[in-house]
């Protein structure tokens, strides 16, 4: 009986230790093929095409060489007005395109990044479903926000969108307008009592305001009477943005993530925080709505998109997917770090071109006063589509200083784009910021603040349609666009019809990348009241 016993248990021990055995053999394999196989299927299918570019260290890629570049040259200034920025903010994007041409390929890590500047090429990418968000973006994207809808793909996106649509309908912006007014008024309050104080002028570093600002709007907007606590949620937020930015060069190597570093656990704990705040604002709307027995969820974001998941079915194209109190906390995520960074950038380098093109800035402030009326006299919606000097003003801003400055897709499957073959498993980064500023496109003022190359509209400022895409294009354009434009409008009439403003003596001109294009040292300008 012991002779069977001991066989029965070395039987079991050997299965085990096999199945153990495969299971690494599989794990290795698997890494052999992602960190091997695919990287030099890639080179050699691109540069059988002409597609080269600078050479890279195994599994690392060009990393090293990249950030030593973009460092050196980020810790120095711009000349205040130069506003050629593609060789400051991006360096070594910009030496690779002298070297081996405007189409090249780099290494992020394992993964084979291909640049692709051809507008036509890009739009063929944008309305094509055989791409996918970059794994090592996706690892840092979903990290900040969860499965909302800019990390979600197919039908699952699909749904997201339907239920996120209707918070951005139109006339569902109009009622928002009054807040985001009523938002902005309180800071420029503060801004007039500093101007007091300073004995008529002040020096003011205005992107700490706009961050401010933009915050208040998206937790107004967004949570409602659940303000207070959607702004701690956005602090959290902001804290777990900086967190997973210091951790996101460390994405190339395998397993970093689920290793227990003071760094992940910090990203842990504060995701932790976030998701127990939003859970509990969501759980109190809905124990409100019950109570009270009203069949409205409120017309804030939130109340918008509660009413939109009661309303939707889950089928989508004959499958079923889901969407629960995960779904609706990540797109929570989403609005505040979409609404919110974008926004506050854009607002930053209007104020700084503003104030550097002072005739422009009279011009802006007249429309708006045409328009709108001086003071403190109420705005709507409808004023604000009427102010075409600004929108022509709020484009040139986007133009030149773009939030995001590039964007990237991951190819699912092997394709042909016009005449090129793109193997699967390689990234297309499509340069924003390069083509935002090129002169065969704009004409040779291209790096100059000329807000009229806009007076006919977008279409007719450029020679190809797609060459000014700031919310990128095609099916997964930025559903908020509208939202931020009509944020970035209210918020510069409250300034203008209360403020003049010159740029400061102090002020440093230093674009960088922090996610977004941002200025390094901030804006700072002389302020006085009207």
């Amino acid at each position: 009986m012991a002779y069977f016993r001991d066989q029965m248990w070395s039987i079991l021990f050997a299965s085990l230790l096999t199945v153990l055995l495969m299971w690494i053999v599989y794990i290795v394999m698997g890494m052999v093929h992602k960190l091997v196989i695919t990287p030099l299927r890639i080179k050699r299918i691109m540069n059988r095409q002409g597609v080269k570019g600078p050479s890279a260290y195994w599994v690392l890629g060009n990393i090293l060489e990249m950030v030593k570049i973009n460092r050196a040259e980020a810790e120095k200034d711009m000349k205040t007005g130069d506003y050629d920025i593609m060789s400051h903010v991006q360096p070594y994007e910009a030496q690779n395109c002298q070297a081996y041409g405007t189409m090249h390929m780099w290494w992020f890590g394992w993964q084979a990044t291909i640049r692709i500047a051809s507008l036509d090429l890009i739009k063929q990418v944008l309305a094509k479903d055989v791409f996918t968000t970059p794994q090592i973006q996706f690892q840092f994207l979903s990290e900040l926000l969860g499965k909302g809808l800019i990390t979600t793909e197919g039908e699952e996106w699909a749904l997201h969108r339907q239920i996120v649509n209707p918070a951005f309908h139109q006339e569902k912006l109009k009622a928002m307008v009054p807040i985001m007014e009523k938002c902005a008024s309180s800071m420029a309050n503060e801004w007039e009592e500093k101007v007091k104080h300073g004995g008529g002028c002040v020096e003011l570093e205005v992107s700490h305001y706009m961050a401010n600002v933009t915050a208040d709007i998206i937790a107004h907007t967004a949570f409602g009477s659940s303000y207070e606590k959607g702004r701690k949620v956005f602090e959290h937020q902001l804290s777990l943005f900086n967190l997973t930015f210091q951790r996101f060069k460390f994405l190339t190597i395998p397993g970093y993530r689920i290793l227990p570093t003071p760094l992940n656990i910090k990203i842990l704990m504060t995701q932790i925080r976030i998701s127990r705040s939003l859970k509990e604002i969501i759980q109190a709307r809905k124990y409100v709505v019950n109570m009270t027995k009203n069949a409205s969820n409120g017309n804030d974001l939130l109340g918008l998109m509660l009413t939109a998941t009661s309303q939707k079915t889950q089928d989508v194209k004959g499958g079923k997917v889901h969407f629960g109190m995960q779904q609706l906390m990540d797109n929570c995520k989403t609005f505040f770090f979409a609404g919110y960074e974008t926004t506050a950038t854009l607002l930053t380098w209007t104020m700084m071109l503003l104030a550097s093109h002072t005739t422009w800035q009279e011009c802006a402030r007249a429309e708006v006063i045409d328009v709108c009326g001086d003071g403190d006299h109420p705005f709507n919606a409808d004023m604000l589509d009427k102010l075409k000097m600004l929108t022509m003003i709020l484009n040139e801003a986007l133009r030149l200083f773009p939030p995001v400055v590039d964007q990237t897709k991951e190819v699912v499957m092997d394709v042909k784009l016009g005449d090129l073959d793109i193997p699967k498993g390689s990234t297309l980064y499509f340069p924003r910021l390069s083509i935002h500023h090129d002169p065969e496109l704009w004409g040779t003022d291209v790096h100059e603040f000329k807000p009229e190359r806009f007076v006919n509209g977008v279409a007719k400022a450029t020679k190809h349609p797609l060459a000014f895409m700031p919310f990128s294009f095609g099916p997964r354009f930025c559903v908020g666009q509208r939202f931020a434009m009509e944020e970035a409008k209210s918020i510069l009439v409250v300034i203008l019809r209360r403020f003049r403003f010159q740029l400061s003596s102090n002020y440093r001109h230093a674009p960088c990348f922090r996610g977004t294009l941002k200025p390094k040292y901030g804006v700072s300008v002389m302020l006085e009241s009207l």
